[in-house]
C-alpha cells in the first residue's frame, strides 16, 4: 500500500484547505504542516508539498524545510503545488524549487489563492500593497481559490501515484480481474444525474470487458438518460485485512435496444427469449463498457506486488 504524506505551510488558510482536500483524495495519507514533521514521517512513499507564493517567493517555512531535507527528498517520489494570485509567477517559483531539488519532482501544480485585505496584518498590508502596485494588480481583495480545481489537481496526483505501484504483468492482471468477475454475479451499480444519485444491487453477466444487466426499470434509468457515466463495485464479504478482495469499475452504460444484440446477450446468460417475452413486464438490458478497474486484493501483496492494481481496458 502506497502511503502519501501531504506537507504544507499556510499563511491565511487557502493552502491548508487545499492540502486537506488533496489528502482526502490521496488516502491512505497523512496531512500535516511542516512544523509537525518527525522521523516517523520519513517512511512515507509519496510526498506532496504545498505552500502559498508570497511576494514572489515560496513560504519561508516550506523553503527552509526543503533546504534542510534535500538529501532525504532526493530519494523520494515528490510533487509540488502552490496557491497564488499570479499563476505564471507561481509556476516559475515552483520550477526554481524543482531545479533546486535536482529535477526529481514528478509534477507541479498551481492553484488560485485568496487575498482578504481585512485579514492582513498592518505590516503585511503595507508590503503587499506595494508589491501589488509593482506587478500591476489592484490593492483589493481577490478570491481565485476553486475547490473544483483542487480536486482536479488531486486526481492528477493520484494518477501519478498509481505509476509507483508494483504492478502485475498486464495479462496476468486481466486474467485475475476476469476470473474474479466470473466467480461472482452480483454488483452495485452507481448512477447519477444533477441533484440525484443512486446505488442499486443487481445481478450481472460478464463477457469480454463488458457487464450485462437485466432490469425491470427504476430510478437508475432516470440517471442513465442524463449521464452514461457509471461506477460498479463487486466484492467479497469483509473478513480481515489479510483477505481483502474487491473492485471498483468505471465505465459507460447504455440501454441496449437492438433486438438481435439483446437476444444474443440473453442467450449467453443461459436464458431463453421465449421466457423473457412471457413475463408480464419488459426487461431492459444495460450494457456497461468497462474502462478502468481498480482491484484491491490482499493476495497480490503476498505475491510481491502492490495490494491495489489498476487495469485500463
Amino acid at each position: 500500500m502506497i502511503r502519501t504524506l501531504v506537507l504544507y505551510e499556510s499563511r491565511y488558510g487557502s493552502t491548508r484547505e487545499a492540502a486537506r482536500i488533496i489528502s482526502l483524495i490521496l488516502g491512505p495519507s497523512s496531512c500535516i504542516p511542516v512544523s509537525q514533521f518527525t522521523e516517523k514521517h520519513r517512511d512515507y512513499d509519496f510526498i506532496i508539498m504545498g505552500a502559498p507564493i508570497y511576494m514572489g517567493k515560496l513560504h519561508s517555512k516550506l523553503q527552509d524545510f526543503i533546504d534542510r531535507e534535500k538529501e532525504w527528498l532526493s530519494g523520494k517520489n515528490t510533487v509540488l503545488f502552490c496557491t497564488c494570485l499570479d499563476g505564471s509567477e507561481g509556476l516559475q517559483v515552483l520550477r526554481e524549487v524543482e531545479s533546486d531539488l535536482g529535477g526529481q519532482v514528478m509534477e507541479l501544480g498551481v492553484l488560485g489563492g485568496r487575498l482578504e485585505m481585512d485579514r492582513l496584518t498592518e505590516e503585511d498590508f503595507k508590503i503587499l500593497k506595494k508589491y501589488l502596485s509593482q506587478v500591476g494588480l489592484p490593492p483589493q481583495g481577490m478570491d481565485l481559490f476553486s475547490p473544483d480545481e483542487v480536486v482536479d489537481l488531486a486526481l492528477r496526483f493520484l494518477d501519478i501515484r498509481d505509476t509507483l505501484l508494483e504492478r502485475l504483468p498486464v495479462e496476468k492482471l486481466k486474467e485475475e480481474v476476469e476470473n474474479f468477475l466470473k466467480e461472482h454475479n452480483t454488483c452495485t451499480l452507481a448512477t447519477s444525474s444533477p441533484g440525484r444519485v443512486r446505488a442499486t444491487p443487481l445481478e450481472y453477466h460478464y463477457c469480454q470487458g463488458h457487464l450485462y444487466i437485466l432490469s425491470e426499470g427504476g430510478v437508475k434509468f432516470a440517471n442513465l438518460l442524463s449521464s452514461s457515466r457509471v461506477s460498479v463495485t463487486v466484492y467479497d464479504e469483509y473478513k480481515d485485512m489479510e483477505s481483502l478482495k474487491g473492485m471498483q469499475i468505471s465505465g459507460q452504460a447504455l440501454v441496449i435496444e437492438d433486438v438481435a444484440e439483446y437476444q444474443q446477450v440473453v442467450e449467453s446468460m443461459g436464458l431463453e427469449m421465449e421466457s423473457i417475452r412471457s413475463l408480464p413486464v419488459d426487461l431492459q438490458l444495460i450494457w456497461v463498457d468497462m474502462e478502468k478497474v481498480e482491484f484491491l486484493n490482499s493476495q497480490f501483496e503476498k505475491d510481491g506486488y502492490s495490494i491495489r492494481q489498476v487495469l485500463n481496458f
